[in-house]
């Protein structure tokens, strides 16, 4: 998705989100929204940052591994209309809200937030030298953990059910796990067939998602 139209949907949403949470909007659903948004902006300035060259566009957003990706996060993003629903005017097991767990849900989101930010700008001054050099990362947010993006976007899908404390918010973030784990594990095996021993011995002593 190009910048201008990840943003004229980023507006969309948020326009229906203030729809659908109003009159409830609040600390932590505003918060949320905020989160979501940051992150939006921050994929537009990636998308930027590699629109010149269709080759690593392609190649940092895993084009060829991952065909359906795009097309499942989009439908799992407009999903989340219905967590806001529920959030506001339909709450089947109102003994999940609590205000202890919606404190540690947005502080969790804010986390991811940052986190993906500084993945984000590593990737931006790192990729395209790495890609050149044929290497895989090591270096960095990658020094310890295989896929910190991956790592960063499930802290704030898990943030979902913390916050909002709903059934579709529950079944939401286990989704956004499955989907984010298969990922994940299809980039392990494209990249253990591209660098072979290398990331196998780099794979061995770093966490990567179960």
């Amino acid at each position: 998705m190009s910048s201008a139209r990840l943003l004229g949907f980023v507006c969309l949403f948020d326009a229906l989100a203030i729809i659908v949470l109003y009159p409830h909007l609040d600390l932590f659903s505003c918060g949320y929204l905020v989160c979501s948004t940051v992150l939006a902006l921050l994929q537009a300035v990636v998308n930027e940052r590699f629109s010149n060259s269709a080759e690593l566009q392609r190649l940092f957003y895993a084009k060829d591994i991952d065909r359906v990706w795009d097309r499942c996060v989009a439908l799992l993003g407009l999903t989340e209309l219905a967590v806001f629903f529920e959030y506001s005017h339909w709450r089947p097991m109102p003994e999940l809200l609590n205000r202890s767990e919606q404190i540690l849900g947005l502080l969790l989101c804010i986390a991811g937030v940052i986190w993906l930010f500084w993945v984000d700008i590593y990737l931006m001054g790192q990729f395209p030298s790495h890609h050149r050099r044929g290497a895989p990362m090591t270096s960095g947010p990658y020094q310890r953990v295989r896929h910190p993006r991956y790592i960063g976007l499930l802290a704030t899908r898990f943030a979902l059910p913390l916050i909002f404390g709903g059934v579709i918010a529950s079944m939401l973030a286990v989704l956004w796990f499955l989907l984010i784990r298969r990922r994940a594990h299809l980039e392990e095996r494209y990249l253990r067939s591209r660098f072979g021993e290398a990331y196998t011995q780099y794979a061995a002593r770093t966490i990567g998602i179960p």
